[in-house]
């Protein structure tokens, strides 16, 4: 394709059933995503586990990343259909086993399930992106992905709260897992079409060595790793100590492995988009995870009212999303990103404001909303540079850095803030100081997006010949 010659627009008859597929996939993770969240306070409670609240998010991301990894690698041999689907049927047979949940071991287990295949489909629609679309269609096809939070925001918390308020958590679990296998049915065929064509075949590095996603070793030692720092900071835990050790071990010894070099440096180019996505994924989602807790356990909101938090996030989300996937931006697209960084951590900083006694507790949530501002600038900016920057047999592996540096950077935090949260815990309704510890730590994480997002541009045109030894 020349520079002159129009690209096919996303709903053109080239593009069509692609484009409903993926916007499909993301309507059912962001009504599944928006609804658990704010029926999780509720189900831990009444499965005694409000102890292990963390371990019930963390550990969804703990299995996502073995997900993420395996998807990466599957999608760069074959195309991203099988991956999609595999994951769309984890997705749905985890969330059905939390639904029929009476115990909290078999809540979790069913969330490991889920997490696995969250991460599964996740890395699969990156790739879609990447080999279906051409470059100049990308920033689009983000805003319309963001632009299908835009009903479940609306709809997901007020119908999960009404629905565990009038019936039961238990149902809400239930229509996820049924909106997924309807998904997996409308979706199968168009997808297994876009698969045979966009497999990769695989491919070489500049090295030679085969390409094909990340390593599942590595990926399980990493899973292994921060499962036993999240079973660390659970309380009244046996040998909390050494599983804190041998966690840290594993994730120092492997880490690296799975990540592009440099990425933990902040190297300009991917390994920075890596870290950054990494870091404001982890600041974000650990907010998102404890403001409902919050509202309802401190300031005696309803599930439903406290889910409207998540439904303003999504929006503004959205509507940043759509001013980045404008075709002329008004700054290269490296400053949009750093723009959003700062509003993200701006947003943090008025959560933390929220927690104190003399602000109103609407402070929390119009926190999280600016957040969500600030993120909507930032991800879809950071998936299109990276899809940039990569050659097509490495969108996969490249995704799943992506997606494993989300992942991963949002058990860890998850885990902390647990902890600290954990230690500051006296019960519902005084757990002022809890909080805002929790608050505060993502803070502080959010506060360094914006030096790490100085680094995303690569310098020398020459220097994207060594990204295929990523």
């Amino acid at each position: 394709m020349t520079g002159t010659t129009a690209s096919p627009g996303l709903l053109s008859r080239r593009h069509r059933a692609c484009t409903l597929a993926v916007s499909s996939t993301f309507v059912l993770v962001a009504f599944a995503g928006l609804a658990l969240s704010t029926v999780m306070p509720v189900a831990v409670q009444e499965l005694d586990g409000l102890g292990l609240y963390a371990l019930a998010f963390g550990g969804f991301l703990t299995t996502g990343i073995i997900g993420t990894v395996l998807a990466g690698g599957w999608a760069d041999r074959r195309g991203p259909a099988p991956a999609l689907l595999a994951g769309l049927l984890c997705f749905s047979g985890g969330a059905l086993l939390s639904g029929l949940a009476t115990a909290l071991p078999v809540f979790l287990a069913g969330r490991y399930v889920q997490g696995f295949g969250g991460g599964a489909v996740t890395v699969a629609l990156y790739v879609v992106v990447g080999r279906a679309y051409a470059a100049e269609l990308r920033p689009r096809m983000f805003s319309l992905i963001t632009a299908c939070w835009i009903v479940p925001s609306m709809v997901g918390p007020p119908v999960a709260g009404a629905v565990a308020e009038s019936l039961s958590w238990h149902w809400v679990f239930h229509g996820i897992a049924f909106l997924g296998m309807v998904a997996l049915v409308l979706l199968a065929r168009p997808l297994a079409r876009l698969g045979a064509d966009g497999a990769g075949g695989g491919g070489q590095g500049a090295g030679g060595e085969p390409v094909s996603g990340l390593r599942v070793v590595p990926a399980l030692a990493v899973a292994l790793g921060a499962g036993l720092l999240q079973y660390a900071g659970t309380p009244a835990a046996p040998y909390r100590l050494p599983a804190a050790v041998v966690g840290l071990v594993l994730l120092v010894v492997w880490l690296r492995r799975l990540l592009p070099a440099g990425a933990l440096r902040a190297r300009r180019g991917i390994p920075a988009l890596v870290l950054l996505r990494g870091v404001a994924a982890g600041a974000y989602f650990t907010m998102e995870t404890y403001i409902p807790l919050m509202l309802v356990n401190e300031r005696q909101w309803s599930p439903g009212m406290a889910g409207m938090s998540l439904t303003g996030a999504a929006l503004t989300w959205f509507a940043a999303s759509w001013l980045q996937g404008r075709p002329r931006l008004p700054w290269p697209r490296e400053r949009v990103v750093l723009i959003g960084a700062l509003i993200h951590g701006a947003g943090a900083a008025l959560t933390l404001s929220g927690t104190l006694r003399t602000m109103p507790a609407v402070t929390v949530a119009v926190g999280l909303v600016v957040a969500g501002f600030g993120m909507g600038l930032l991800l879809p900016g950071v998936g299109v540079l990276t899809l940039e920057h990569s050659p097509t047999d490495q969108q996969g592996r490249n995704s799943a850095s992506l997606q494993l540096s989300d992942s991963l950077s949002s058990v860890l935090l998850v885990v902390l803030c647990g902890a600290l949260f954990n230690m500051a815990h006296v019960r519902a309704g005084q757990d002022t100081a809890a909080f805002a510890a929790v608050f505060a730590t993502t803070l502080a994480v959010a506060a360094a997006a914006g030096p790490v997002a100085r680094r995303i541009t690569v310098p020398h045109p020459e220097e994207k010949k060594d990204l295929a030894t990523l």
